[in-house]
């Protein structure tokens, strides 16, 4: 039994290209630089979380392809286990072209869509769901978050259901899901969507309340804004972000902030601890190319955090 995390989502692979401009029409331009770099917001928290410490297991379905083996022999190289990743015959990973504007760290994403099969329900089982502390997803292969959700209620408060809701990611087909999630943590444009809203109110927080019914924990996260978290329906508390200098890239910014606070809640620290924590991973996370190209451990967060600067906003 490792209690650790699982994390069932998709894996991506990705052409990082820093420019300096993005093209308007047909044109030739030389790069910055350019690297390739696996991605994927479920598998990008359990790397950060892996970083700090904490035991985590990837599930998804790849291919036999170049770019199936390139995204396990980095999940590997990052202490994420891949036993499992089922490999589908004759089918291929996602990859993506990303570009990264250098001004500001702005980004331009064409992708091509993995062509393998969601993983089937009937290998997410009690047996694999109890070894684990936490369940980490953000709706991408459903039916088996799903299945997982509901064996994590069956088993009480032994495993819990955690969920990525990330910005342009909310669609209704997700609303039997979040009834199952323990833990639900979303950036700010999945909480107006889903509230139909138009900013952080007391109404939107009712609705978070109604779609998460069994969540002890709630969050919104909001870039450079910060983040809210409430625990057990109690005051909400503003997280604030921090100040970065010479920012490359936001890029899996939110997602290694979820794989922090999770590395943090395994550990038992308070919510108040685990978003400072997480805040603060992220903001560093921002000082390199890729979502994963400045992924921190904790001494190199507690060294950030003795001379971070918070950056100043009032809601």
């Amino acid at each position: 039994m490792t209690r650790g995390i699982l994390g069932i989502g998709v894996c991506t692979l990705d052409l990082l290209t820093r420019v300096r401009s993005f093209p308007e029409e047909e044109s030739v331009e030389e790069a910055e630089s350019s690297q390739l770099m696996g991605g994927g917001p479920v598998p990008t928290a359990l790397a950060a979380a892996s970083k700090l410490g904490a035991q985590v297991s990837m599930m998804d379905t790849l291919g036999d392809d170049w770019q199936s083996e390139t995204i396990i022999d980095e999940l590997n190289r990052l202490g994420i286990n891949c036993d499992n990743i089922i490999i589908e015959p004759d089918c291929k990973a996602s990859l993506a072209s990303v570009l990264i504007r250098k001004s500001d760290g702005a980004r331009a994403i064409r992708f091509v869509k993995s062509t393998s099969n969601p993983i089937p329900k009937d290998l997410i089982t009690k047996e694999l769901i109890s070894g684990y502390h936490i369940i980490h997803c953000n709706g991408r292969h459903l039916d088996a978050c799903l299945e997982a959700g509901s064996i994590c209620q069956s088993l009480g408060s032994g495993t819990l259901l955690s969920f990525d809701g990330g910005a342009g990611r909310f669609r209704t087909e997700l609303l039997p899901l979040l009834k199952r999630v323990d833990i639900g943590i979303v950036a700010k444009d999945f909480a107006l969507k889903l509230s139909s809203q138009n900013e952080i109110n007391s109404e939107l927080w009712d609705s978070l309340h109604n779609a998460f019914p069994r969540a002890s924990t709630l969050g919104i996260t909001d870039g450079d804004r910060g983040s809210w978290i409430q625990e057990n329906g109690g005051n909400v508390f503003h997280q604030p972000a921090y100040q970065i200098a010479d920012i490359m890239d936001t890029t899996g910014c939110g997602d290694v902030y979820h794989g922090a606070f999770l590395s943090g809640y395994l550990k038992g620290g308070s919510f108040k601890e685990n978003a400072k924590l997480a805040s603060a991973a992220g903001a560093l996370n921002a000082k390199k190319v890729g979502g994963r190209g400045n992924l921190c451990d904790e001494n190199k967060i507690k060294d950030f955090l003795r001379s971070a600067e918070e950056i100043s906003f009032k809601l």
